[in-house]
């Protein structure tokens, strides 16, 4: 969906600096555009534009546009695996926003990421929201917003799971 990953799984992987892809990807009922920037090498932000038609041969749809941010905390090279902190869906309608912290590891050939998500990525019902152990306020998901363009603080790490995913 535009960023480094594994599909739909976020990973603490990043594309070189300066790098800038576009796609185009449809899984009925999603068609999506997406462009992705590789600014720094610690920053990778992708804008998506995703079409959701419904109905019987595409009759009606609605859209929804999406910013999502990835930042690098840590280097494999310097703490022997890579670590970053996203946030998807960032300034949109919320319908696909989550947030997550996901480390990546190489050990020869083989890459494997593993993380914890809040919000899309929080469905299975793994943790309690571990962030609302200490604010009650982040136990209930919030923030949507019917034409997106906001972004809502109140939304970040909140609902009430936490999910582990491996890729």
């Amino acid at each position: 969906y535009g960023g480094i990953g594994l599909i739909q799984i976020p990973t603490a992987r990043f594309s070189n600096d300066g790098e800038f892809a576009f796609g185009v990807s449809t899984e009925s009922p999603y068609n999506r555009l997406y462009a992705k920037m590789q600014f720094f090498p610690w920053l990778e932000i992708v804008l998506k534009y995703t079409e959701i038609t419904q109905g019987p041969y595409g009759s009606g749809y609605t859209v929804d546009k999406g910013l999502d941010v990835k930042f690098r905390l840590l280097e494999e090279d310097k703490a022997g695996f890579n670590l970053a902190i996203g946030l998807s869906d960032l300034a949109g309608t919320g319908v696909y926003s989550s947030e997550y912290l996901v480390f990546s590891k190489s050990f020869n050939n083989f890459d494997w990421s593993m993380g914890l998500g809040w919000g899309k990525l929080g469905g299975v019902d793994h943790l309690n929201n571990i962030v609302g152990w200490l604010d009650d306020n982040r136990r209930k998901r919030g923030g949507y917003a019917s034409r997106g363009g906001k972004i809502s603080l109140e939304r970040f790490f909140s609902g009430k799971n936490t999910s582990f995913f491996v890729g």
